[in-house]
């Protein structure tokens, strides 16, 4: 049988999504559904002196309006995360003194249809006092503005550190030095679907539906609220219409909505509006960065040093994991002996901040691959010339980093840095770069890029097979897109020895396997693909077991293909598979728990561009993607999280920025001024080149790809923008993201 792992086979789900037969949060219609409206905050930063429901209770089909007041249950929050030592406040359910961004909810509504809850939830009345308000990060140290909350004495969460090496040392004697202070926008997940969720009562618990990439996380949050054990409360995410991280967390209105079924014994729905979902959901990415590094002179590093600003927002959520994923992610591909990096959480008057794409891993390489670019220009060398003779060579790995990370610290599992690169200038071959016919100034960038993927431990598959021939597989992890029914499927179908018609997969319910991690960080290919493939080796080897009785031979001398069982070497001795199952079927739940957890993909990217200096416009003329991602289960997936990656990496480059006032007002809620990249911004299609090597930190071997498309998108826009530039103005400097137009027609004027 040819192997399932490999095979470029079109997704399964894709013929019901792209028709029409996908069903989301908001489409769970039920008898008796009941509609929650949130009443919100307009201004930053306000106290909370009154609020007055009366004239909203009295209003057609109001069933409750409810404040904090009215719902003791909310008041411990939701747990904030983050290190021990951060200052923190707690986030509020629903919050009943001080709202600290623009949006934050301080009343429900409930009704009978969706209009009315919204009429009524306008006729809340609310005595808001402004107080002072910070916008982004690079407001908030810029400004020097006051404290986001009203208890802490600055602005500051949490102060950190992370040294290896001697920088000292590093930064003495006969060294060739260069600076850069980077500033990077605040991003939105902007999924096609905004958030939605629909709870129902079941039984003695809940049963609820919402559009996130946690399940487990948001059952623990609602079943904490409630009092409830978790198992009394399911939670599925049947289809998501996009996460990319900014719905990996549980959020307040998830656990109203439950509320409101669970008071009124009635099912409860709320869905965002565009804006809503805009001014609610975790945004990421905003940061300031300065970063020194030095040489010697045949530009050999010596030691990186700096500083990081992270913006936390409003409160601490998942952004406070930002750092460590940031600062270790400025290592790159490169023996980088020394490093030391100051970080600091910020609090400011912005919707709190999570994971987008790359989950901080962009913001570190881009950190990392600008700076590379401003040393070799200051050594007079080439770009790919200072990564050539910085990069971890083959016969290195396992290479130990340095970076403390771990019992052991960070370890490169697998990679061929080198080849990458050089396989990438062969695909790019020679560019012009004298510009095009119309005047344009072209440039050319390059960026590397070594990234963690996956994390966690007991990641569970629940795997059946049935009498009739089908077989059932389970999967905690929630997919957003990624392809999970096929990719479970393929690896279930390869160990299993199964068609892969008869393998149905189900994903994203807390009702069918223990506890499972969230979806993020590249980790769907490593963890739950060995999951699925521990749980089909294992039923396998039951089936085997249970023939050789049948056939009197051993199991070891067995063959299981396509369903049928044969001894090897004696074709006429085979027998169906479900001969040998019981009535009751079998079935097997395995957990999949590695020493690492992590395997490291790696990446090269170049991008041509061509840059109007009238009008400051961008056009990426080509760009070119050489990647390592492993073991690939379906290459067609892969290349379509490479180029889904590029997408994001170009908007991420380009286009997208959630901005701020000084004060905090937010500007840009709706798609109207919140600017994504479509099939216009992707044109031409990215080039790819794979490679595989192989890595020993996971059974399979697999790799994560999800984010490798995105991570080294910016540094290699941004370095050729910067390329392009300089053929007018030598001096000049791209040191912001997103690079707009306007930002390029003032750099060329100053």
């Amino acid at each position: 049988m040819a192997p399932y792992i490999g095979r470029r086979l079109r997704r399964v789900e894709d013929e019901r999504l792209i028709t029409g037969q996908g069903r989301y949060a908001g489409d769970i219609k039920l008898d008796g559904l009941v509609h929650v409206a949130f009443c919100r905050s307009v201004l930053p930063h306000a106290l909370i002196r009154a609020i007055d429901p009366e004239a909203a209770k009295a209003m057609p089909g109001v069933l409750a309006v409810w404040t904090a007041d009215d719902l003791p249950e909310v008041a411990g929050g939701l747990s904030d995360w983050g290190p021990e030592d951060m200052i923190s406040k707690g986030r509020p359910i629903l919050n009943h003194d001080e709202v600290n961004y623009v949006g934050e909810a301080f009343a429900m509504v409930v009704a009978e249809t969706e209009y009315q809850a919204h009429d009524a939830a306008q006729q809340v009345s609310a005595e808001l006092d402004p107080l002072p308000g910070v916008g982004d990060v690079t407001t908030a140290t810029a400004t020097g503005a006051p404290a986001v909350h009203s208890d802490m004495k600055n602005n500051f969460a949490r102060q950190g550190s992370t040294r290896y090496g001697d920088t000292k040392a590093a930064f003495g004697g006969d060294i060739v030095t260069a600076k850069i202070r980077l500033t990077t926008a605040r991003i939105a997940g902007a999924a096609m679907e905004p958030r939605a969720v629909t709870a129902t009562p079941d039984g003695d618990g809940l049963k609820v539906w919402t559009s996130t990439q946690n399940v487990f996380g948001v059952r623990e949050a609602i079943a904490g609220v409630l009092g409830l054990e978790d198992e009394k409360v399911r939670v599925l995410a049947e289809d998501v219409g996009g996460g990319f991280g900014a719905k990996g967390s549980a959020f307040p209105e998830e656990v109203l909505t439950a509320i409101a079924a669970w008071r009124l014994k009635r099912p409860a729905q709320w869905v965002a509006s565009r804006s809503e979902d805009g001014a609610t959901t975790a945004q990421g990415h905003g940061s300031v960065i300065e970063l020194e590094i030095a040489s010697d002179r045949a530009g050999k590093l010596r030691g990186l040093r700096g500083s990081l600003i992270h913006d936390l927002g409003a409160y601490a959520g998942s952004g406070a994991g930002q750092p460590d994923i940031i600062v270790s992610h400025m290592l790159s591909a490169y023996v980088l002996p020394a490093m030391e990096i100051d970080s600091q959480l910020v609090y400011t008057n912005a919707v709190p901040s999570g994971f987008i794409r790359g989950g901080g891993r962009p913001l570190g390489n881009y950190a990392m691959e600008r700076v590379m670019d401003r040393l070799s220009r200051e050594l007079d060398i080439s770009p790919a010339e200072l990564r050539r003779r910085n990069m971890v060579q083959p016969e290195q790995i396992p290479f130990t980093t340095g970076y403390p990370a771990g019992r052991h610290g960070l370890v490169y599992d697998s990679g061929d840095y080198p080849r990458l690169l050089e396989l990438t200038l062969e695909k790019l071959g020679d560019v012009s770069s004298n510009g095009t016919k119309d005047g344009r100034l072209v440039g050319v960038g390059i960026a590397c890029c070594v990234e963690s993927t996956g994390f966690g431990r007991g990641e569970p598959a629940r795997l059946r097979v049935n009498k009739d021939g089908t077989a059932e597989l389970f999967i905690g992890s929630t997919p957003q897109g990624q392809g999970h029914q096929t990719m479970a499927a393929q690896v279930a179908a390869d160990r299993l020895g199964w068609p892969i018609d008869k393998i149905s997969v189900s994903a994203g319910d807390t009702e069918h396997v223990p506890f499972a991690l969230l979806t993020a960080g590249s980790r769907s290919a490593v963890q739950v693909g060995n999951a699925t493939s521990k749980a089909a080796t294992s039923l396998r080897a039951q089936l085997l077991r249970r023939a050789g009785e049948v056939l009197e031979a051993d199991a070891a001398d067995l063959v299981l293909e396509e369903g049928v069982i044969g001894v090897r070497g004696a074709p006429g001795k085979r027998i169906p598979a479900t001969d040998v199952v019981p009535d009751e079927g079998l079935e097997v739940l395995e957990t999949f728990d590695p020493k690492r957890g992590t395997a490291y993909s790696s990446g090269c990217h170049a991008a041509v561009v061509a840059v109007d200096p009238d009008t400051g416009h961008v056009e990426v003329l080509r760009y070119v993607i050489a990647h390592d991602t492993g073991k690939a289960i379906n290459e067609l997936i892969v290349e379509g999280q490479m180029h889904g990656g590029y997408a994001h990496g170009l908007g991420y480059a380009l286009y997208e920025a959630a901005m701020y006032d000084p004060d905090g007002t937010f500007r840009t809620a709706s798609f109207l001024d919140y600017t994504i990249v479509s099939t216009g911004e992707v044109v031409p299609e990215p080039e790819l080149v794979h490679i595989e090597t192989p890595t020993d930190a996971n059974p399979e071997g697999f790799k994560g790809a999800g984010e490798s498309g995105t991570i080294p998108a910016p540094a290699a826009i941004s370095n050729a923008v910067e390329d392009a530039l300089r053929k007018r103005k030598p001096d000049a400097v791209i040191d912001r993201l997103p690079i707009t137009a306007d930002r390029i027609v003032e750099i060329l004027g100053q």
